[in-house]
């Protein structure tokens, strides 16, 4: 059965990660430049003055959301095949971590370096973190559907 809980928490976390692409992720203010990040560019404040390479820039951190979005939703298409959907929603769980571990360590970092200055968060930050705590709760109704299954097995 697709209307299944883990169906509307996938949908919660698709809809966080499409949120993403409208919001931004963190600004950076220093004394050389300001730069607010995004999930698909990296803009200057400073007039005149261009991010070389913003899109190969971004390009992990965007790839990791598109695949959240897309195996997300492939999840939800295979509601008959529960341990497929276990192994894909550990995969997303994965993607989802190295996506927020590669931002606070690699991001923050270089584009700190970069300005002179430090992060401020926006709310773009906190959609990865509703959408990892989504595919968690999915995972769970997963194995929660997965157990009662095998007891209704062993009753026959």
């Amino acid at each position: 059965m697709i209307q299944r809980k883990q169906t509307l928490f996938l949908l919660g976390a698709i809809v966080a990660s499409i949120v993403l692409f409208f919001l931004p992720l963190a600004n950076f203010i220093g004394v050389e430049d300001s730069i607010i990040l995004t999930i698909h560019s990296v803009q200057s404040l400073v007039p005149d003055k261009v991010f070389p390479n913003s899109l190969i820039f971004v390009l992990p951190i965007l790839s990791a959301n598109l695949f959240v979005i897309v195996f997300s939703l492939i999840t939800i298409l295979l509601f008959k095949n529960r341990k497929r959907q276990l192994h894909i929603i550990k995969l997303n769980i994965l993607v989802e971590v190295l996506f927020i571990g590669l931002f606070f360590f690699y991001y923050v970092g270089s584009l700190e370096k970069l300005t002179g200055g430090t992060a401020s968060y926006k709310a773009g930050i906190f959609m990865p973190l509703i959408a990892l705590i989504f595919l968690v709760l999915a995972h769970f109704s997963v194995l929660h559907d997965e157990k009662l299954v095998r007891s209704a097995d062993r009753l026959r």
